[in-house]
């Protein structure tokens, strides 16, 4: 039973990564399909090779961090399952927004028996300090681009994500989640009161809520703080190389200077908040900042995709993976714990 559950995880999660990718190339206009095919082909794939790299190295630092809030309430979960855990949570974020959190936190709970609501509390914490850390990005960008040059980009960038955003489809994948979590909730609720009273049902969510309140402030308490901090800025760098290599890979944009991979961090970062993966508009965001450094619309267009391509194809292949090696290595834990001598 355990290992149909598996392959069907398996086989679900392959068939949404291939899909996604199928659904956003049709929908390409031929232009952009051809300037893509040509980056694809003319692009040195030493630089490409080293943004996915630099993504999972960025992962692995965030998990790291993760244990570090985790300790204080209670909790020093094993370093691989939480590693999968983060890499699932950015997988399911492809495909319905905040869904990935929810899933992160519920398979440490599966997993390493940390309770949802007090991962989640470290988690709001985590997106905070990200947060802190886009708007140390924003105030970067003033700096060495200038208040006019950042609100003409930031003009631009309204007008295309204003259609984006009312869109049928976006606001259906925004709230689906938390649809889903209050009809789940509410379904739960009933059931508890039936079978315990309404008395009982007030003294859990009270305790939940205050677990939850008690995990959001834990980072106060985390012993390591100039570790925590080390890794919080090692893993903003990681993300701005990420960008800055990809302009290597191509002889038109790789002498670019490093704040236009600054304001391509910031709205790429807002992109990926909007849609699902950045899907249908992280290209052309991309497109716009880079017109904006003197690159022609059609190259610009090209390093977009082919920086979107490569950084979904590395969240799927190995978000994928990690479900795949998430159960093969927890089976072989309880493997062995049952064949040990009592």
């Amino acid at each position: 039973m355990k290992n149909a559950k598996t392959l069907i995880k398996i086989l679900l999660s392959l068939g949404l990564g291939i899909g996604l990718i199928i659904w956003f190339w049709n929908n390409m206009s031929e232009s952009d399909k051809t300037e893509t095919i040509s980056a694809f082909k003319r692009a040195n794939y030493f630089w490409i090779s080293l943004a996915p790299i630099l993504g999972l190295a960025a992962n692995f630092v965030r998990t790291q961090r993760w244990r570090l809030m985790l300790r204080p309430i209670g909790y020093n979960p094993e370093y691989w399952n939480t590693f999968f855990a983060v890499m699932i949570m950015y997988f399911f974020n492809l495909f319905v927004p905040r869904l990935g959190e929810v899933t992160r936190c519920t398979m440490l709970a599966e997993y390493e028996k940390v309770p949802v609501e007090k991962s989640l509390g470290t988690m709001v914490t985590e997106r905070l300090i990200d947060v802190i850390c886009l708007g140390i990005v924003f105030l970067s960008i003033l700096l060495f681009l200038g208040k006019d040059n950042f609100n003409t980009i930031y003009a631009e960038f309204e007008k295309l994500t204003a259609g984006i955003q009312s869109g049928t489809l976006t606001i259906l994948l925004k709230f689906a989640v938390p649809v889903a979590l209050i009809v789940g909730l509410g379904g739960f609720a009933i059931y508890y009161i039936r079978k315990n009273g309404v008395d009982k049902l007030i003294d859990l969510v009270f305790s939940k809520i205050k677990s939850l309140f008690a995990s959001i402030f834990s980072v106060r308490n985390v012993k390591e703080k100039p570790q925590f901090i080390l890794l919080t800025i090692a893993m903003w760098l990681m993300y701005l190389a990420m960008f800055y290599v990809n302009y290597k890979s191509l002889p038109e944009t790789s002498n670019l200077p490093l704040v236009s991979a600054l304001v391509c961090l910031f709205f790429g970062s807002l992109a990926v908040v909007l849609t699902p993966g950045g899907i249908g508009i992280y290209p052309i965001v991309i497109q716009t900042i880079l017109v904006g450094f003197q690159i022609q619309p059609s190259i610009a267009i090209a390093i977009g995709m082919l920086s979107w391509v490569v950084q979904t194809l590395g969240v799927l292949l190995g978000g994928m993976l990690s479900l795949v090696l998430l159960n093969l290595i927890n089976k072989k834990e309880d493997a062995s714990l049952m064949h040990e001598p009592s």
